[in-house]
């Protein structure tokens, strides 16, 4: 009757029993801990993600202007040093402070995002000019601790089966998704100019301005309660006795003595990897560096509704491309350099339109508007596609393969942001237009 009694047990959960590499057995789905893995993955990268989908609106207030997001693109790469000080930590101490470490960097975005709420707007004079101050110092708190999570959020879910890692990758999706499909509800307000002929005759042009459904600080409020949200799970997964106990007894010892290579690789294999590397150093220095540093010059000229769904939209594709690269192969070479040649024609479009802004190709057009839109899409979505399949095939190599991989990602995106900023504020190459 027993043994019955337990067929019947297993046939009712069997959709929800997958295999555990860790545990070499079939284990049990919970529903609870895919709902907390998942929005604690949230927390990871939502705050820079928000950031980035209010762009078009902080532009138009900012004291920088078009060049504001050069400034950003700064102070998020600067967040880079999140890891290398947790990395001299963990030299020192190990890992048995991650826990109220990850607690604090969690904390420390629930606060930074509710100042950001309050104090986005204060500027300071530096140099005799005045900059949004709070916001460049706000920004790298918030950079701080998407940077620090790919390497203190991850490791802290190796006491769980590795089925909740793809829950924790969905929640990092998510991130992206949110808060640009709020931001386009948002809305980013229309600027229009009229022709006014003053007293004495004297033509002019005046600029009328409709608002966003509602600001920038409502959005970071609500941005800040996902974000509390998160924190909240993280604590359930570490305290709450019924998670607890779904933790593996020991977890899985990582492999560091793997090279690039594998221990057999010949000559051409190793070859691929560095084509690989050099092609994720290429990608992450427009995607992660350059293009959002300069995408204002590119978008702006069409109109800030433009800017807007570019941003947002290209947002959005990054979950969407992960989601499709989860359902099709892709460790394919002739894929990932497929997309890199996509890459390359929209990364060209987007740096004339941007070289060009004072008068950029059918500036003055929907099919101008739409294919601005469309070029920086496309480059997001076959770019996040790119990374990740690259990600995809270094880790068959080995632990060092993915070593190489996150070094590449860091000094490709820095070295992006520094020559977009040096071209933006320092030759001052590219030029802005008032709306009027």
């Amino acid at each position: 009757m027993d043994q019955k009694a337990d067929e019947n047990t297993y046939l009712r959960h069997k959709r929800m029993k997958v295999y555990s590499l860790e545990t070499n057995s079939i284990v049990e789905r919970k529903w609870f801990l895919d709902l907390l893995t998942c929005m604690f993955g949230v927390g990871a990268w939502i705050l820079v993600n928000s950031l980035y989908t209010q762009l078009p609106l902080l532009v138009q207030s900012a004291p920088e202007g078009w060049n504001l997001p050069s400034y950003l693109s700064i102070a998020i790469q600067t967040g880079n040093l999140g890891p290398l000080l947790y990395g001299a930590w963990r030299r020192r101490y190990g890992n048995r402070y991650d826990r109220p470490l990850t607690i604090a960097v969690l904390v420390f975005g629930v606060a930074s995002v509710f100042l950001l709420a309050r104090f986005y707007d204060v500027t300071g004079v530096v140099f005799g000019e005045p900059h949004s101050v709070v916001l460049c110092v706000l920004t790298f708190a918030v950079a701080l601790v998407g940077c620090t999570s790919s390497v203190l959020f991850i490791p802290s879910l190796a006491r769980y089966p590795d089925i909740y890692l793809v829950t924790y990758m969905v929640g990092e999706g998510i991130s992206g998704f949110v808060p640009s499909a709020v931001a386009i509800v948002q809305g980013v307000g229309t600027t229009t100019c009229r022709t006014v002929v003053g007293p004495d005759g004297k033509v002019s042009e005046e600029k009328s301005t409709t608002d966003a459904l509602f600001s920038s600080g409502p959005f970071f409020v609500g941005i800040g309660a996902i974000m509390c949200a998160s924190t909240v799970s993280y604590l359930c997964l570490e305290y709450l006795p019924t998670c607890k106990k779904e933790k593996i007894r020991t977890p899985p010892d990582d492999d560091g003595h793997q090279t690039i290579g594998g221990g057999g690789t010949d000559n051409r294999s190793r070859r691929l990897n560095v084509a690989l590397l050099a092609v994720q150093g290429a990608i992450v220095f427009f995607a992660n560096g350059l293009l959002p540093s300069i995408q204002s010059f590119s978008c702006l000229p069409y109109g800030y509704m433009a800017y807007h769904f570019a941003t947002n939209l290209s947002n959005i594709a990054n979950p969407v491309a992960c989601f499709v690269a989860y359902y099709t192969n892709r460790t394919s070479k002739t894929v990932i350099y497929m997309l890199c040649g996509i890459c390359f024609v929209s990364t060209l479009y987007m740096l004339m339109t941007a070289f060009m802004s004072s008068s950029p190709p059918l500036q003055n057009s929907t099919a101008g508007t739409v294919l601005i839109v469309f070029m920086w899409t496309l480059f997001f979505g076959c770019a996040s596609y790119v990374k990740l399949s690259i990600a995809a095939v270094l880790r068959n190599k080995g632990n060092r393969g993915l070593f190489l991989y996150g070094c590449i990602t860091q000094i490709g995106s820095t070295a992006g942001a520094l020559i977009g900023f040096y071209l933006i504020n320092v030759v001052q190459l590219l030029k802005s237009n008032a709306p009027c």
